[in-house]
């Protein structure tokens, strides 16, 4: 198999001009973002086209082309050189596709793992694993988008390739959004733990030691299911025929970026919306604060208190009721960065990382 890689001295078009490359970054990159590229720049090396381009955000467009190289070098490992997969959750005898993606519901539901080694598949000319390795903690990225799109572009490729140089064993997750509702997502997040613990021997991981990651909705996502995951493996049961136990879907950590927590005062009305699709009685029952308890796994939040998206109020409630229900947590709030900020390298937030891994040493 070949290793194919795309640099910024290939244009936009190069990259479009790969087999299948434009459908597989409609998930991993976005239609819209594609669209943020000149159609007079596309002929250009990328590291030419953006000096001239303009980003929609305060950022150089840099950050742009760097997320699209991500994306891109994610879709070489899944397509060329089989280094990743991507795992139909709901069917796992099948890899995702972009046709699967095409059908909705339960068949565009995937978790790309990292790379996968079982006795049979080499990659890239390297052997399976003989299982000398050290088991390492694994990582379940979920990103945001308001429960309506799963955004792969910031917070899927980039946080997956920082957790892997940080020694984790990363997937990200793709979930079910509007206008499928609660409790979908939950029930993807649920077969993804329960995933990753089964096959954990397969990516060098260690099953009691994985934590979720999740950013803006993602984060409501993480931080639901340790309050319900007796009622969302009872669900998978009893409407999927599915056997999950709740404490093989409950994660053993959690970090929250930016999340979205509560469905009361100052809540994210858009994420609400898509999750439940307005039903007025779920917004109690959805509202995180108010779900915590002692056995609640340690956490760590951060935000930016300039977000306008979602008010980093949301952030400190959870710390506030993490507090009261005595579980270990760690709290920051960040000057500057807004919202979606994800790895925050370039504003006020950048040291979120740093002080994750240190939190969860």
């Amino acid at each position: 198999m070949s290793c194919f890689n795309f640099t910024r001295y290939h244009s936009y078009n190069d990259i479009m001009d790969y087999p299948n490359m434009k459908e597989y970054l409609k998930v991993f990159f976005s239609e819209n973002n594609l669209e943020l590229f000149p159609a007079e720049l596309r002929h250009l090396p990328l590291a030419l086209a953006e000096q001239t381009a303009a980003s929609p955000w305060e950022g150089t467009f840099a950050e742009v082309t760097n997320q699209l190289l991500d994306a891109v070098q994610t879709v070489l490992d899944i397509t060329d050189s089989r280094r990743r997969r991507c795992i139909s959750l709901w069917d796992e005898e099948m890899d995702w596709t972009p046709e699967q993606e095409k059908k909705g519901g339960k068949a565009s539901v995937f978790l790309l793992t990292p790379e996968y080694r079982k006795e049979e598949r080499l990659m890239c000319g390297k052997g399976a694993d003989d299982g000398s390795r050290e088991a390492r903690p694994a990582v379940i990225i979920c990103p945001g988008g308001g429960y309506e799109r799963v955004c792969f572009s910031g917070e899927g490729n980039p946080v997956m390739n920082y957790m892997e140089a940080k020694g984790y064993a990363a997937f990200v997750l793709k979930y079910r959004t509007a206008p499928e509702r609660y409790p979908a997502p939950q029930e993807d997040l649920a077969m993804a733990m329960n995933y990753v613990r089964e096959h954990a021997g397969e990516y060098g991981a260690d099953p009691h030691n994985v934590m979720l990651i999740g950013f803006s909705a993602g984060g409501h996502l993480c931080a639901s299911l340790p309050c319900l995951c007796r009622e969302i493996a009872k669900k998978v049961r009893m409407e999927n025929g599915r056997e999950v136990l709740p404490e093989k879907i409950r994660p053993d950590k959690l970090c929250l970026g930016y999340p979205v927590i509560t469905f009361g005062r100052e809540c994210h009305e858009g994420s609400f919306q898509a999750l439940t699709g307005g039903e007025e009685s779920m917004r109690e029952v959805l509202s995180i604060e108010k779900r915590i308890t002692s056995d609640y796994p340690a956490a760590f939040l951060w935000a930016c208190e300039d977000d306008t998206c979602v008010p980093v109020s949301n952030t400190v409630r959870m710390g506030a009721a993490l507090k009261e229900a005595g579980v270990r947590y760690e709290i920051r709030t960040y000057p500057s960065g807004g919202h979606g900020c994800n790895l925050a390298f370039g504003n006020s937030a950048r040291l979120w990382t740093e002080e994750l891994i240190r939190f969860m040493k």
